[in-house]
């Protein structure tokens, strides 16, 4: 490539500018005049982290509330099917964020410090109080004179509804497309079916 002056004794066409200054290095959306896309940033935020726990935890807690309910909804009272989804959940959430601090600190060679600790177990309470509403729906329906069965089939109607909210919660925290989130809710939906699906196996197959 020849870098020298041309036939009349004039400059090259873009030196004497520095690199990248030229027209040459503008970017294609630019020269096209559309503004350039921002870069996403590569570390997510404190608060980012923390809502992706947020979610995560009640994605967990949801799919296991789901699951007490359509394995065991019927075959026990409202009070003690809220009483064994409200321990299992506890269990669940401090056996999870023991092991995941434990984890992540010693893999760095330092002990989780007792703020740690107290903010970990805060962002992902999620994973119990998820459980609220299909329990209170489970109650409310007890109260109102339905069936232990059907009592059941109700608080797991809101739980698979839960779950596809949770899910598109999650699409638009990672600032999906409408298409990646629609397809996300429709996968969570398809969970929750399955879900609605294992309670009628087990009324219809195993009793």
């Amino acid at each position: 490539m020849n870098g020298g002056p041309g036939p009349d004794g004039a400059a090259p066409d873009g030196a004497g500018r520095p690199a990248g200054t030229g027209q040459t290095a503008a970017p294609r959306r630019a020269r096209w005049g559309r503004p350039p896309v921002p870069a996403r940033p590569l570390l997510a935020t404190e608060d980012t982290r923390r809502r992706a726990r947020q979610i995560a935890g009640g994605i967990y807690g949801t799919i296991v509330t789901a699951s007490i309910m359509a394995t065991s909804g019927g075959e026990l009272p409202a009070a003690a099917e809220t009483a064994a989804v409200l321990v299992t959940l506890t269990v669940y959430w401090i056996a999870h964020e023991y092991a995941d601090l434990l984890g992540s600190h010693i893999a760095g060679g330092q002990m989780p410090g007792w703020r740690e600790i107290r903010d970990a177990l805060t962002a992902s309470w999620t994973m119990v109080s998820a459980s609220y509403v299909p329990l209170l729906v489970l109650i409310a329906a007890t109260l109102a004179g339905a069936a232990a069965t059907d009592a059941a089939s109700a608080g797991l109607a809101v739980a698979a509804i839960e779950l596809v909210l949770y899910a598109l919660a999650a699409g638009r925290a990672a600032s999906l497309g409408r298409r990646p989130q629609i397809l996300i809710a429709a996968s969570a939906g398809l969970l929750g079916v399955a879900m609605i699906g294992l309670k009628v196996l087990v009324l219809t197959r195993l009793h």
